[in-house]
């Protein structure tokens, strides 16, 4: 608690705003400038410490964020979040992106599993995901967070045709150029507890 809440202070006395969804792909289509000092926060997997803790720290600074769920663990658990919570937090001003039903990789068949029946059910975890959430936050979701950052072609083809726009995974390394494709953007995992890491990861620009 005690780090992100550092994390967050610097952001906010540093001049740093957080950006919506539809900011960034307004900029990645072209549509807009960023303003400057932008970034997005991203928290994974729905776990009701996004609500416990992450929700009261974000509103102090005037910060919101972006949830990913995958939807067989909303309210499965004291420790996940309830879709109460969820409609909460998006009357906020947080946004709210799909990680597929069950949280499964999405570039591996199950034991026994041929093509036609890999593909159905890759396609049935990101449309009933997004379905699910549609209806019970009603809105539509246009962001993905890939499961173990695993995606490939097909995955892809299948986001676009759900209308999908954009998609995100966790690189260690590398940034995203303006031009990058709006469905394979990366992110930085926020694991190192110390300000000199945090703040050595919010200088994008690369000297080549």
């Amino acid at each position: 608690v005690q780090v992100f809440e550092k994390q967050m202070k610097y952001l906010k006395e540093n001049g740093y705003r957080v950006i919506s969804m539809k900011d960034l792909l307004g900029f990645l289509n072209y549509r807009h400038q960023l303003p400057k000092n932008s970034v997005m926060i991203t928290i994974d997997d729905g776990h009701r410490s996004a609500y416990d803790i992450a929700c009261a720290i974000l509103e102090k600074y005037d910060f919101t964020a972006t949830c990913f769920i995958y939807t067989a663990c909303v309210g499965s658990s004291n420790n996940a979040l309830t879709w109460d919570q969820l409609r909460q937090m998006k009357s906020y001003g947080f946004e709210i992106g799909s990680q597929t039903i069950s949280h499964g990789d999405l570039t591996k068949k199950k034991p026994g599993e041929d093509e036609r029946a890999y593909l159905s059910r890759i396609e049935q975890e990101l449309r009933i995901s997004k379905e699910i959430i549609d209806r019970e936050l009603e809105q539509d979701t246009i962001s993905i967070a890939f499961p173990y950052s695993h995606y490939d072609s097909e995955v892809l083809r299948i986001c676009k045709k759900l209308n999908y726009l954009l998609g995100f995974s966790e690189k260690k390394k590398g940034n995203n150029p303006f031009f990058a494709d709006p469905l394979t953007l990366k992110r930085l995992q926020i694991v190192e507890k110390d300000m000199e890491t945090f703040t050595s990861l919010l200088v994008t620009f690369e000297k080549f």
